[in-house]
């Protein structure tokens, strides 16, 4: 028992020892590019990990820590090329400061998809010169969806459904629209008001009007008075005003000069920050000399901070396509739809590429050509808690048998409402078995996927009768587990707008170049090739 104890310990960190070892001479490997000086342009999907000019050592504890609940898209190692002596080993400088980052988050070493850069500065020319240039890394990457994202690739999708926007606007749509939900979300908060207060106690300031606010000895008869007077932003006491007494008298004397002798209050604040206010109240004089005042009224006179003013309305329409942004559509346009089933992940930051599923099937419906009529979608378990999610029964996925559009974007969205993925690994093959069973004609399935989340069950891929053509979506990197589940499944891949096919016939040792990396396919899985 102790011997499978040690196993179970061991066994795991052994695994990650060997895959950083593996992983640190691909990135090394990696052409870099050169640039006279780095500039650092801060992002909002970007972080920098900066160390000294000749140690390994990061300087921002906060922003490593930072990293490790991030969707890591890319990576850059920045460094100088001056060497301050020839036995200078820059090499193993960087292997270090990699060896830092892995440990320190290990999803950066774990992920899938993420791509690597090499960033060679040029310009330095002595050490003391490198202490102006920037070292260390710069990660861009993406957060895990929430509440704010989920709503608004909701509505990202409404909006294409009813043709008010292209599926190319997202990056746009979502940070404009992001940034209107949380503008709302503040202007809907009450501000904060705390009124000022009498020095120690409100028993204190009854007390001190009792003793101090005294019938005029010049006046014989019952008065009333009304006054009010404004704290400032210190507490002290100005403008004394009587709204309803014009006349002089020798009651509004007694009262003005009761007041002004009172102490300095505590002043009134808004959302912290000092704030004016006013107090009114009255003052009976009765007869035989009684003085009666009455309970103070007190409210800031001040207009509650203004939040920012609502981002103006903006014309997504004026947005210009990229290159790559019909790669979804275009390739479902080459699908034969007999017998076919489309299954489609509309987990967080899929919003994109699910549009283009729907700007395809209303241009298919418009020219009068075939569109799928066996749909899939899934969410990776319907918000389920990360730790009870279980191979082959995470669950979170709906059926559509429709051509109309209407239909399609309804059960889409619900599955998007039901959940919005949580952790990155997905239940793909849980998805793709499931559509077999609901759709048993099937012969052919499409599965459209996040290049940055692993299926979380490859393990049931043996139970997968048909083949799989795979487009997967996002990022330069392909991420190797597709093109696994392409392979054992006969099928293909559609990635960065190429078509790959054939490959299942591999053998042990052959090769497939996707965008710049060459893979290797050893003992049934493709790996990346080191050289």
């Amino acid at each position: 028992m102790k011997i499978v104890y040690f196993l179970l310990f061991f066994f795991p960190l052994f695994l990650s020892a060997q895959t950083l070892q593996e992983q640190i001479p691909f990135v090394l490997k990696t052409q870099p590019r050169n640039v006279e000086k780095y500039i650092k342009s801060p992002r909002k999907d970007q972080i920098f990990l900066e160390t000294a000019f000749n140690n390994a050592i990061f300087s921002d504890k906060a922003a490593l820590q930072s990293i490790k609940d991030k969707v890591i898209l890319k990576i850059e190692l920045v460094y100088t090329t001056y060497r301050k002596s020839e036995t200078f080993d820059q090499h193993g400088l960087n292997k270090k400061r990699l060896e830092g980052l892995f440990l320190s988050a290990p999803n950066c070493l774990n992920q899938e998809g993420i791509e690597w850069v090499l960033m060679a500065q040029t310009g330095c020319t002595s050490a003391e010169a490198g202490k102006d240039f920037f070292h260390g890394f710069v990660i861009t990457y993406r957060d895990l969806p929430d509440a704010v994202s989920a709503k608004v690739e909701m509505n990202f999708i409404r909006e294409v459904v009813a043709g008010k926007i292209k599926s190319y606007a997202y990056d746009t749509y979502l940070k404009r629209e992001t940034e209107k939900i949380k503008q709302d979300s503040l202007n809907d908060i009450e501000p904060v008001i705390v009124l000022p207060k009498f020095p120690h106690s409100e028993q204190a300031r009854i007390n001190y009007f009792s003793k101090y606010l005294v019938f005029p000895p010049e006046a014989s008869k019952p008065a009333k008075i009304d006054v009010q007077f404004i704290l400032s932003r210190e507490g002290k006491i100005t403008k004394i005003v009587f709204p309803n007494n014009p006349e002089p008298s020798p009651y509004k004397d007694e009262v003005r000069e009761f007041i002004k002798n009172m102490p300095d209050w505590a002043p009134g604040t808004i959302n912290g920050k000092p704030s004016e206010c006013m107090v009114q109240f009255s003052v009976d004089f009765m007869n035989r000399g009684s003085v009666i005042p009455s309970p103070l009224e007190i409210f800031s006179t001040e207009v509650p901070p203004k939040m920012k003013s609502k981002l103006p309305a903006y014309d997504y329409n004026t947005i210009k396509p990229a290159p790559s942004s019909n790669q979804v559509s275009n390739a479902l346009q080459k699908v034969n739809w007999a017998n076919t089933t489309l299954v489609c992940d509309v987990t967080g930051s899929m919003a994109p590429f699910n549009a283009q599923i729907i700007e395809f099937i209303n241009n298919q419906l418009k020219n009068k050509q075939e569109t799928p009529q066996q749909l899939v979608f899934f969410n990776d378990g319907d918000d389920k808690k990360d730790k009870a999610k279980k191979v082959g029964q995470t669950g979170g996925i709906y059926a559509c048998k429709s051509t109309s559009l209407d239909s399609i974007s309804s059960v889409m969205i619900s599955t998007m409402e039901k959940g919005m993925g949580g952790d990155l690994p997905e239940n793909n093959i849980e998805a793709l078995i499931k559509a077999m069973e609901i759709y048993p004609k099937t012969k052919k399935l499409i599965l459209i996927a996040d290049n940055f989340a692993s299926p979380r069950d490859m393990s049931l891929v043996k139970h997968i009768g048909v083949p799989v053509h795979v487009l997967v979506c996002g990022g330069t990197v392909l991420n190797e587990d597709y093109l696994d589940l392409a392979y054992q499944t006969k099928g293909s891949i559609s990635f960065a707008g190429k078509d790959y096919s054939d490959f299942y016939s591999f053998e042990d040792g052959a090769t497939i170049q996707i965008g710049k990396i060459t893979y290797v396919l050893k003992k049934g899985h493709f790996v990346r090739r080191k050289d």
